[in-house]
């Protein structure tokens, strides 16, 4: 090694030093104080370095780095059961492990309906669950869910879906079966077409992430999955980003039986259930415009074979003026959480 290799090496090792130094510095200011660990002021703290430009590190990299020190100090007050959907590997995993950092304590769960379970049980403190995908719209169960238990939302996550295929097969030729979800295979139906992949049987399983292990020990198969589950199951990627809207994002929510605190910039989600009477929906609506909230979305479901509208607007629940409206529509109303804002829409 020569001199001058050396010689940079060695001033990493100090920079890296130093680096722990300070890292180690900030978990003591925080270690001891739940407010200074709560995910309001970490936003906000990540936010206040939007817009400092690093030559070499994109914002997407500074939130990613510093969930991880945020997480760190959380976990010295207590590590927090999450509980994800899906077997290891599933994208709502990688959803929180984005969340929650890689070593806050997860455990699986096989349905949305019983995630919710766990966290009303206090079994785990926060749960994962999806809500919507910018292809495949909303998720019913998750909706049906809020309309049985009682929790909050108190963040939200929006995740790039990126799907991989992958086989054991040398040859694209030699595949004749395909493992997924029915949601991935209508997400890359176009990949398939093109290279004659639609001949194959497809089958469908319950996730991805059964679909690379069954593809793992199939001769023949390929199976359509996320890059986690296909490190995880060990099998090779033959191509990566098979998707065919290349902004496929899904959104989930983070909840739990805590609310979240103000801040500078927050959501609020409710589902409502109004009257079956001409002009019921607009009267409800002018509300909001009489008052000055600007509507995010509003999609309409059926809950128990009730009309259902599911509403997110910006501000706080505890806002004045959305207090105002709140109450007077309350008997129509169940909010579902105020929470730190982290995109408009998908």
């Amino acid at each position: 090694m020569n001199k001058k290799i050396n010689k940079k090496i060695n001033l990493i090792n100090d920079l890296d030093k130093e680096i722990l130094k300070l890292i180690n510095k900030r978990i003591s200011l925080v270690k001891d104080d739940e407010y200074l660990n709560s995910f309001d002021v970490n936003k906000t703290l990540i936010e206040k370095l939007k817009d400092i430009n690093y030559e070499h590190i994109t914002y997407n990299d500074i939130q990613i780095f510093y969930n991880e020190i945020f997480n760190l100090g959380r976990n010295l007050i207590s590590i927090e059961k999450v509980a994800y959907l899906g077997p290891e590997g599933s994208y709502t995993q990688e959803a929180a492990e984005s969340k929650f950092g890689k070593n806050s304590s997860y455990f699986s769960v096989n349905s949305i309906k019983n995630i919710f379970l766990e966290v009303s049980e206090n079994r785990a403190k926060y749960g994962i669950v999806p809500i919507e995908n910018s292809s495949n719209g909303m998720v019913g169960d998750t909706i049906n869910s809020f309309n049985i238990f009682n929790l909050n939302i108190v963040g939200e996550i929006v995740l790039d879906i990126h799907h991989t295929l992958v086989s054991t097969c040398k040859n694209i030729n030699e595949i004749n079966t395909i493992y997924s979800k029915d949601i991935a295979f209508d997400q890359c139906s176009i990949f398939l077409e093109n290279y004659h992949l639609n001949e194959a049987k497809y089958i469908y399983v319950e996730s991805t992430t059964k679909a690379a292990k069954l593809a793992s020990k199939t001769p023949n198969s390929a199976a359509i999955c996320s890059e986690n589950a296909a490190k995880n199951n060990h099998i090779p990627i033959l191509f990566k980003n098979i998707e065919d809207n290349k902004n496929n994002r899904t959104r989930f929510f983070v909840i739990s039986s805590d609310e979240s605190s103000k801040t500078k910039s927050d959501k609020t989600t409710i589902i409502v259930q109004l009257p079956n009477k001409y002009g019921s929906l607009i009267t409800f609506l002018n509300s909001f415009k009489k008052a000055k909230i600007s509507l995010s979305k509003i999609k309409s479901h059926i809950v128990n074979g009730v009309s259902t509208f599911f509403i997110e607007f910006v501000g706080h629940k505890n806002d004045d003026n959305i207090q105002k409206i709140l109450t007077k529509h309350s008997k129509y109303i169940k909010i579902l959480g105020s929470y730190p804002k982290e995109v408009e829409d998908i």
